[in-house]
């Protein structure tokens, strides 16, 4: 167990060396590529999830199935 300790304390404070050793360019060019890569991760998940919609409805219109044409359920 204080093995974990020392080492994330090493890793804590290496990372706190390198920001502080960093100009305030070099941090905003940082944090402008970790927002550039969460942009893309965010972009390329709602792609996927738009995607299987697409299949989804190719695959029902497919099938015979309109998806404007619902069943109508009593509500009682």
């Amino acid at each position: 167990m204080p093995d974990k300790a020392a080492s994330a304390a090493a890793y804590a404070s290496s990372a706190v060396a390198t920001l502080f050793g960093l100009s305030l360019s070099q941090v905003v060019a940082l944090g402008g590529l970790l927002i550039a890569a969460a942009t893309f991760v965010m972009n390329w998940y709602y792609k996927q999830k738009h995607l299987d919609l697409a299949r989804e409805q190719a695959s029902k219109q497919r099938n015979g199935v309109n998806q404007d044409e619902q069943p109508n359920h009593p509500t009682d």
